[in-house]
């Protein structure tokens, strides 16, 4: 922590003193810091803000374990913020989860007092919501005390001494063949009822539920689609998965120039009911830039995907399947499905843009129940002789 020296005064000239000392900083070197004032004691009070004040060795140097946790918390953030390989998206997640999770139970406490006998009882009443509430409170008081051992404001990080949070059973679950067939019927019907009022569709919902359930991509991807990243002369058509379309904080809606990591760069090869959805997309933009995105409000402008999601959600309501947890991203879930399935698991990690096939397999992919002839055939072979 910087520190300084015994604080002495000088007048230097009419009505005006200075005061000044030694002050190591940050990095270790030591520096001869002022500040003036129209007495000795103004000039040492001013002195005393600007050393308060002084910005030196980044977020939380200034903190001890009798800080408050919110302050602990601010100095997260501000290191975070600084973080170069962290997505914009992820950042602002964290904020919101600090900010609902975690901030209104601990803000009052001083750092020492998030002990693990405080932090347990919270995770367990945030576990009787929910398994992701739970986990997602873990992960941030986590790395907020992670970051105050490598301040050397605590020793230990309390997190790490947590009892195990058991994960519940999960089973991927892909559309049946039934429901996308309603849904695409809701879709294409959707507001066309005779004598409604208002605008007509213009059929961009019903063309992102094609191009989601032909390419296995997530919504965010699929709206940040533009014309350059398609290439429908190619065999089979190619799209480029290179950006997402998130809501940030004070932007609005844009376009982030990587997926959700930058892992997910990818090229994916189109099925025909999907590119045929593209190229009527293409045609639509005909005279618009290269950049101009596929799908677009009135205005011109990227679509949000909370937008899409709202009107998804009345999709599904008039399709009969309200109430049965379907989201867009059921659409990648159907697509890894199918690909693990005739592919293997690697050519579903591929498409999705996983780096690791337990991804795919643990978040994606429902398992393959269907009952195959080829093993009973095999194990025949343990019968008794008279029977092979």
């Amino acid at each position: 922590m910087s520190t300084f020296g015994t604080i002495k005064t000088a007048k230097v000239g009419p009505g005006r003193y200075r005061a000044y000392t030694r002050f190591r900083d940050w990095d270790g070197e030591t520096r001869q810091v002022s500040a003036t004032g129209t007495s000795a004691n103004e000039a040492a009070a001013a002195l005393k803000v600007e050393l308060v004040g002084r910005h030196v060795g980044g977020a939380g140097d200034s903190l001890n374990a009798d800080s408050s946790f919110e302050a602990l918390a601010a100095a997260w953030v501000e290191d975070l913020l600084m973080d170069v390989d962290r997505a914009d998206s992820t950042k602002e997640i964290y904020q919101r989860e600090l900010r609902t999770l975690v901030l209104p139970v601990f803000s009052n406490f001083t750092i020492r007092e998030v002990t693990v006998g405080r932090i347990e009882p919270f995770l367990k009443e945030q576990r009787a919501i929910s398994y992701p509430r739970a986990k997602h409170s873990r992960t941030i008081l986590g790395m907020i005390l992670g970051f105050a051992v490598r301040r050397g404001i605590i020793p230990r990080n309390p997190v790490k001494d947590l009892s195990r949070m058991k994960k519940p059973p999960h089973t991927p679950k892909a559309l049946t063949t039934e429901q996308i067939a309603a849904i695409r019927a809701a879709a294409q019907s959707w507001r066309t009822e005779e004598g409604r009022m208002g605008p007509q569709p213009d059929g961009q919902i019903r063309d992102i539920i094609e191009v989601m359930l032909g390419t296995a991509t997530r919504i965010g991807e699929t709206l940040a689609l533009r014309k350059c990243d398609v290439d429908m002369d190619a065999e089979p058509p190619l799209v480029y998965i290179n950006g997402t379309v998130l809501v940030k904080t004070g932007a609005g809606v844009v376009r982030q120039s990587h997926p959700k990591t930058h892992e997910s760069n990818r090229v994916v090869g189109v099925p025909q009911f999907a590119a045929e959805v593209i190229r009527r997309r293409l045609e639509s933009i005909a005279g618009e830039d290269d950049e101009h995105p596929l799908f677009f409000t009135y205005k011109g402008t990227l679509r949000a995907p909370h937008n899409v999601r709202r009107t998804f959600r009345a999709i599904l309501k008039n399709a009969g399947l309200e109430g049965l947890e379907i989201t867009p991203h059921a659409f990648r879930r159907t697509g890894a499905t199918l690909l693990a399935n005739e592919l293997g698991l690697q050519a579903a990690a591929d498409v999705l843009g996983h780096t690791s096939t337990s991804t795919t397999r643990d978040h994606y992919a429902e398992p393959d129940r269907t009952v195959k002839a080829e093993p009973a055939a095999i194990m025949q072979q343990l019968a008794p002789p008279e029977t092979q």
